[in-house]
């Protein structure tokens, strides 16, 4: 941590008697080129401040704010908007966990989809999949066990209620969702598990979709599996299946540490029902402790009518420090 964050830290900690803050800083800047927009450029600077009592660390505060600009050169736009990330307060007990304000539902075992994920689901197309919108609501999370387990999720127009479990070699959840936004009612389930004596580890979440306005119904689920070498190298795959509409694809992911400074990685995904889709290879370099510099690609292939064929190739370069 930078000697201005140590300062800041002390003051905010004089003027809070026993309230222990910790301040972070951190700037992203993703330069980018694509056919349809030509040179763009993301730049994110977020504030995090994480409030804790010395007396009672089962309480938690945190608030992010990012402060986003954005250009792009076709058409050309310049934009510049402040936001909060995150702000909740969480408890957290030996039985209970509460945990209210805007946050991230962890929702789905999916790496590349998340069909039952109604709050914030990834986004495989995006530069930066872990970057996911919070969502105001109030959590709840009580523990039967130390491997089972019930949460309960209310927002804005959603919500959720999760059991989870441990058989043998799996955990089982089953989930109940409420999505008024979409005028729909999902009932899921959660599977994440490791085949023994393998090293290799198996998920899948779906569910059966509820369209309230036409009735009918429909299913998504996903399966998956992921294995990594002793060496650094991890390979997964994914199935993705919906019976709504053209929604078969197929997913795999590469990852791998050539050196102690560099991960590459790549994504790619395809449709089955048209064979089109992309890949997307990416390099990150450690330029130190507190920063990295990343460069990457979305190469998309297929027809004009296909899916994923009008998608024009997008390159980035990003970088990020933390201060």
């Amino acid at each position: 941590m930078s000697a201005f964050s140590n300062k800041l830290n002390k003051m905010l900690a004089f003027g809070m008697l026993g309230i222990s803050p910790e301040l972070g800083l951190e700037n992203t800047n993703i330069a980018g080129y694509d056919e349809l927009h030509h040179f763009t450029d993301f730049n994110r600077l977020r504030a995090e401040l994480t409030l804790e009592h010395k007396e009672y660390s089962d309480i938690v505060g945190r608030v992010i704010v990012d402060n986003k600009t954005r250009y792009t050169a076709t058409p050309d736009s310049l934009g510049n908007k402040t936001s909060v990330y995150r702000a909740y307060l969480q408890y957290k007990g030996l039985k209970h966990f509460w945990s209210a304000g805007k946050q991230r539902i962890p929702l789905g075992v999916g790496r590349i989809w998340n069909p039952v994920d109604v709050f914030n689901p990834v986004d495989p197309e995006a530069v930066e999949p872990d970057e996911r919108i919070g969502t105001e609501s109030l959590r709840y999370e009580y523990a039967f066990t130390e491997l089972s387990n019930m949460d309960v999720t209310l927002a804005r127009d959603k919500a959720a209620m999760r059991i989870k479990g441990y058989l043998e070699y799996v955990d089982v959840a089953l989930i109940g969702l409420v999505d008024e936004d979409n005028d729909q009612d999902i009932i899921g389930w959660e599977l994440a598990g490791r085949l023994p004596d393998t090293g290799i580890e198996l998920r899948s979440e779906g569910g059966s979709f509820h369209d309230r306005s036409s009735g009918e119904r429909h299913t998504e689920f996903i399966v998956g599996a992921e294995y990594g070498f002793a060496n650094s190298l991890t390979l997964l795959g994914e199935y993705k299946f919906s019976d709504e509409d053209e929604g078969d694809y197929l997913g795999g992911m590469l990852s791998y540490q050539p050196a102690m400074l560099w991960a590459c990685g790549l994504l790619g995904v395809t449709s089955l029902e048209d064979s089109s889709g992309f890949v997307a290879p990416s390099l990150e370099y450690s330029l130190s402790d507190e920063m990295t510099l990343g460069l990457g690609a979305f190469l998309y292939y297929g027809d004009e009518e296909d899916i994923f064929g009008s998608a024009a190739d997008h390159y980035y370069l990003r970088w990020f420090v933390y201060f």
